[in-house]
């Protein structure tokens, strides 16, 4: 009986940086946004579990739906993160899925 050799083409996951970032110290008092859009519907049940829980540490909640990635509607999503990213102290940005 013949054996089989399978290959596994997926590289290895990247090595996790150790440093998560400058700490933001406490909630009270600052701006943080959420970037989200009605692609995935996760984003959603995201800002249902986190503003709540923003606001009541005393931040001030901003929310950006961003639009289509291309063509002028795209430049138009360009300009507004930029506006966005300029306003909040920190923003959620991405779920990590």
């Amino acid at each position: 009986m013949a054996r089989v050799r399978i290959l596994d083409p997926t590289a290895a996951p990247p090595a996790a940086a150790a440093d998560p970032g400058p700490d933001l110290g406490p909630l009270a008092g600052r701006t943080v946004g959420v970037r989200f859009d009605r692609t995935w519907r996760s984003w959603l049940w995201v800002l249902d579990e986190w503003e709540p829980r923003l606001a009541a540490a005393g931040a001030t909640v901003v929310r950006l739906e961003v639009g289509n990635r291309i063509g002028s509607a795209g430049e138009d999503t360009f300009s507004a993160l930029g506006v966005f990213a300029a306003d909040v102290d920190a923003a959620l940005v991405g779920l990590g899925n």
